[in-house]
C-alpha cells in the first residue's frame, strides 16, 4: 500500500493548528504582561523593547511547547509504524489517517513528535547548562 502525502501549505497549516493550546497561553501571558508590565518589576522591562518581547515570547513558546506537548503530539514520539520508515514530510499514516508533518526517521518514529516532546529535555537540559556556566564564570572570574 503506497504512502500518500499532503501539500507543503497544508503541512505548514497543520503544524499551526496543532499548537493550539500554546498560541492561547501566549495571548493569555503576553496580554497579562503588557497589562501589568509598569507592576512586574525586572520582567515588566523586557516589555520595553521589541528584541525584549520577542525574546520573551520564543522563552514562552518552548515552555508552553513542553507544557503541552501531549496535546500537540500526534504521535508517541517511541511508536514505530514500519511503513512509515524514512517516509517525506507530509506522509499520511495509513491506520490512523494522522500525518507524519516532519516526516519519519530510520526507525520509523514520527520527527515532530519527537521534536515537540524534546522541548521537555530542554527545559530540563537549559538551566542547568546555564546554572554550570554561572558557576565557571564566578570561578573564573
Amino acid at each position: 500500500m503506497p504512502v500518500q502525502y499532503i501539500s507543503g501549505f497544508t503541512i505548514v497549516l497543520e503544524v499551526l493548528s496543532r499548537f493550539w493550546p500554546v498560541w492561547i497561553a501566549l495571548v493569555i501571558v503576553m496580554g497579562a504582561s503588557f497589562t501589568y508590565k509598569k507592576k512586574l518589576a525586572l520582567y515588566g522591562q523586557l516589555f520595553d523593547s521589541g528584541v525584549g518581547i520577542v525574546g520573551v515570547g520564543i522563552c514562552l513558546f518552548w515552555l508552553f511547547t513542553a507544557i503541552f506537548a501531549a496535546t500537540i503530539s500526534p504521535f508517541d514520539p517511541l511508536a514505530q509504524i514500519p511503513i512509515m520508515k524514512d517516509v517525506l514530510p507530509g506522509a499520511v499514516e495509513p491506520k490512523s489517517g494522522l500525518t507524519y508533518l516532519f516526516g519519519g526517521d530510520k526507525l520509523a518514529r514520527d520527527v515532530f513528535s519527537r521534536m515537540v516532546y524534546g522541548s521537555q529535555i530542554v527545559l530540563i537540559i537549559a538551566p542547568a547548562a546555564t546554572g554550570f556556566a554561572l558557576m565557571v564564570g564566578i570561578t573564573l572570574g
